[in-house]
C-alpha cells in the first residue's frame, strides 16, 4: 500500500483515527505528569595555598597537581560506592579548573533536590578530608597544608526533564502508529465485508435472472400453441363459408335478387339451420 493508499484510507477511517490519536496526545501528557524532573547542583570552591613554609616536599606537587589528584579520588568507584552507602546520588562529577587554575567545580545530578544537595556538600568535605589526611601523613604541619575555600555552596541551578522528553516521545511515536494501523486495518476490514456482500448480491441476482427467463420462455410457448388455430376448425370455417356463398347464389338465381339482397335470408337460415 503506497503513501496515498494509505493517506485516503486514514481519512476515509478519521472516525477511528482521530479519537485514538487523541487518546495519545492524553497518555503524552499523563506520562509526562508521572515522572519526576532531575535537579541539577552545582558548586564551586578553590584550593588555598599554605601560610607557612615548610621543607618537607608536599606530596601533590604543586597546588595544581593537587586539583588533578583530588578529581581523579573523588570520581573513583571507591568513592562512588560510599556516596551510594550513604543514600546521596551517585550521579556527580567532580573536575578542576584547567592545568595553571586550583578552582575546582561540583556537579551532582539528582531526583531530590535535597539529596542532591548534601551530595555537593559532602563532596567538599570529602576534598578536604582528602587535602588534610594526604598531607599529614607527609608530614606536613597544618600551617603548610594546603587548604580548601568555598566559592559558591553547592546550590540548584537547573531542573532537568531529559527523561521525560525522551519517554513522551516514544509513547507519541508509538500511539500515532497504532492509530495509524488500526485505521488501515478497519477500512481492509469493511472493504472486505462489502465485497462479500456485493458478490453474494450478485450470485442471488443471477439466479433469480435465470428462473425468470425460464418462466417467460414457457409463457410465450403457451401462448403461441394457444394462438395457434386446429386444422380441424380451419377446415370447418372453410367449409361453411363455402355452403353459405353457395346457398346465397342459389337463392339469388330462384329469386332474380341481387346477390347483396339476399345476404340477410341466407344468413337468417344458415343460423336456423345451425
Amino acid at each position: 500500500m503506497d503513501v496515498w493508499r494509505i493517506t485516503v484510507a486514514t481519512l476515509r477511517r478519521w472516525y477511528i483515527f482521530l479519537p485514538l490519536l487523541a487518546l495519545t496526545g492524553w497518555g503524552v501528557l499523563s506520562v509526562g505528569d508521572q515522572i519526576d524532573p532531575e535537579y541539577q547542583v552545582s558548586g564551586t570552591f578553590i584550593l588555598t595555598p599554605s601560610l607557612e613554609e615548610t621543607e618537607i616536599p608536599d606530596p601533590y606537587g604543586g597546588a595544581v597537581q593537587a586539583t588533578q589528584v583530588i578529581a581523579i579520588v573523588l570520581n573513583s568507584p571507591t568513592t562512588r560506592e560510599q556516596i551510594v552507602e550513604m543514600g546521596l546520588e551517585p550521579d556527580y562529577t567532580v573536575a578542576g579548573g584547567g592545568r595553571s587554575s586550583t578552582i575546582m567545580t561540583v556537579s551532582v545530578l539528582g531526583r531530590d533536590p535535597e539529596a542532591t544537595i548534601e551530595t555537593g556538600n559532602v563532596l567538599i568535605e570529602m576534598t578536604r578530608q582528602e587535602l588534610e589526611t594526604r598531607q599529614s601523613e607527609a608530614g606536613i604541619p597544618p600551617g603548610a597544608q594546603y587548604g580548601l575555600s568555598v566559592i559558591s555552596a553547592p546550590a540548584v541551578d537547573a531542573v532537568v526533564y531529559d527523561g521525560k522528553s525522551q519517554i513522551q516521545a516514544v509513547v507519541g511515536v508509538v500511539g500515532a502508529a497504532v492509530a495509524l494501523l488500526a485505521a488501515l486495518l478497519f477500512d481492509d476490514v469493511v472493504g472486505l465485508i462489502k465485497r462479500r456482500l456485493k458478490q453474494r448480491r450478485l450470485r442471488r441476482s443471477a439466479q433469480s435472472g435465470g428462473a425468470s427467463d425460464g418462466a417467460v420462455e414457457e409463457s410465450e410457448v403457451a401462448t403461441h400453441e394457444d394462438a395457434q388455430p386446429l386444422d380441424d376448425d380451419v377446415d370447418a370455417i372453410d367449409v361453411s363459408d363455402g355452403d353459405r356463398s353457395a346457398e346465397r347464389q342459389a337463392v339469388a338465381d330462384e329469386l332474380g335478387t341481387p346477390d347483396d339482397d339476399v345476404v340477410r335470408t341466407v344468413d337468417t337460415v344458415a343460423a336456423a339451420r345451425a
